[in-house]
């Protein structure tokens, strides 16, 4: 599903990493972890097209990242940024958002709404993904200012698990949870990968989701 080969990322004239040579499979939830300025969320950023490589290749879902196919490699992605802050009147309207926003350059680079493209096929029932991360239905029609950064957190990650995308890309989803909701996230992505087949790739310093994932690459370290 990912296939990193020898891949090197820098930001201005300062190398973030270097080396990278990973292979993720399918059915697999992998966490990104590292010090501050390793390029955690460049990596992602880099798999969506926003960041150019600075050397070696990504391999996604069997095509290689390239002008060529970068917009078919978007539309398998369901990606959410971290720290969104998109304009929604309430819950409901931060789920219509993330379904119905095709891919978009500029809004990626901005990271100022999710970015996330629906397909024909059936999604998983919203329902149930909200259920799954103990979120009310109520929510939903609730002004966006009174939910909590946690709630939104879950509604916006409740959206990317309902769409029906074979590779999830989420920027610290839990920074805003507390260790039982952490739990219950690190459960939900769990499912979504054993069950569903998907591979999810994500950001994350919360010891919670780290300990469930698959395998955890250190960035600290190449």
């Amino acid at each position: 599903m990912l296939i990193f080969h020898s891949l090197s990322l820098a930001y201005s004239d300062r190398v973030l990493f270097s080396g990278l040579d990973l292979t993720i499979d399918r059915g697999q939830l992998v966490g990104v972890t590292g010090e501050s300025g390793t390029g955690k969320t460049s990596l992602l950023r880099a798999i969506v097209g926003v960041i150019p490589i600075t050397a070696g290749s990504i391999e996604v879902c069997g095509l290689p990242l390239d002008v060529h196919h970068i917009h078919e490699i978007r539309q398998k992605i369901a990606y959410v940024p971290q720290e969104l802050q998109p304009p929604a009147e309430n819950g409901a309207a931060l789920i219509a958002l993330t379904h119905a926003l095709a891919y978009n350059r500029a809004l990626l680079e901005s990271s100022s709404s999710p970015a996330t493209v629906p397909e024909a096929s059936a999604s998983v029932p919203l329902e149930k993904v909200l259920s799954t991360l103990s979120l009310d239905p109520s929510l939903l029609s609730l002004e966006a200012s009174k939910l909590s950064g946690g709630q939104r957190q879950r509604i916006l990650l409740a959206a990317a698990l309902a769409l029906p995308k074979p590779l999830l890309l989420l920027d610290e989803p839990t920074s805003a949870l507390d260790e039982e909701n952490s739990q219950r996230v690190a459960l939900a992505l769990l499912r979504a990968c054993h069950e569903e087949g998907r591979v999810a790739l994500v950001v994350s310093h919360d010891p919670v989701l780290l300990r469930f994932c698959d395998k955890v690459l250190d960035l600290t370290n190449l």
